[in-house]
């Protein structure tokens, strides 16, 4: 459990560093190795990042399932000239949706769950966030590290971050409206803490008393990305946020 807490910690640590104004925009490829361990047996899930001038698509070895494990995601296209977020999908299909359409969204499931205001939110239990004075240099760049503390049992997770990285994530850097109110606490704690742009070159986690690697990039490679590699690929169907809840709402 504590691993998710820190990994949920650095979740958030990552968003809120790269929400912040653009200075010499990166542009190129970035791979980079997620780590982790199924039924006893060491994982790895190889992610690439496309960064171009006003889009960014990445995509991974492995799917991911959302939307209560009823789909898998193979990636994800933000395109900031159209104002909108691509979920790549493993059946030809991907799911289209505005950052205006996904706040609708909350609302609507805030309605139908009903008046949350009395939610119990236990801000206590949030890992503690501090930079360190240490630093690193992780595949060339100069890093300083962000630790991440579980409160209730002292583990910890390591972030290196680096600030000559500097992506254009476009519609993630603003503020988002009707965030349930259990991820608003969170969220404004992270965006207090961070003032700076950072990119996350290493993360290492404390396991039973030992430090392990389960993120970190392994190549960055600075030039111009193909259009067609930031684009949605073809014969793919665009499907709408609102059709697939409804899809969802007729299953069950």
């Amino acid at each position: 459990m504590y691993i998710r807490k820190l990994l949920f910690g650095a979740f958030l640590t990552v968003m809120a560093a790269f929400s912040v104004p653009v200075q010499a925009q990166f542009e190129g490829q970035i791979i980079m190795k997620a780590y982790g361990e199924e039924n006893g047996r060491p994982t790895s899930n190889e992610l690439n990042l496309y960064a171009a001038k006003d889009r960014i698509i990445i995509k991974g070895d492995n799917s991911m399932s959302f939307m209560d494990d009823s789909y898998d995601a193979s990636g994800l296209l933000i395109r900031n000239d159209k104002k909108d977020f691509v979920i790549l999908m493993d059946n030809d299909q991907a799911l289209q949706f505005t950052k205006e359409e996904l706040e609708g969204f909350f609302s609507m499931a805030s309605m139908m769950g009903g008046d949350d205001a009395d939610v119990d939110v236990e801000t206590d239990d949030m890992p503690s966030l501090v930079y360190t004075n240490r630093t690193k240099v992780v595949r060339g760049y100069d890093c300083t590290e962000l630790k991440v503390t579980d409160k209730e049992n002292g583990n910890s997770m390591s972030i290196w971050l680096t600030g000559e990285i500097k992506l254009n994530w476009g519609m993630l850097a603003e503020p988002w409206k009707n965030v349930p109110i259990a991820m608003q606490e969170s969220a404004t704690r992270i965006t207090q803490e961070f003032k700076s742009s950072s990119f996350p070159m290493l993360i290492e986690v404390q396991d039973e008393g030992e430090w392990k690697t389960i993120f970190e990039v392994t190549d960055i490679n600075k030039s111009s990305v193909a259009k067609a590699m930031v684009e949605i690929p073809t014969g793919v169907k665009l499907v709408s946020l609102g059709d697939m809840i409804f899809g969802m709402m007729m299953k069950n």
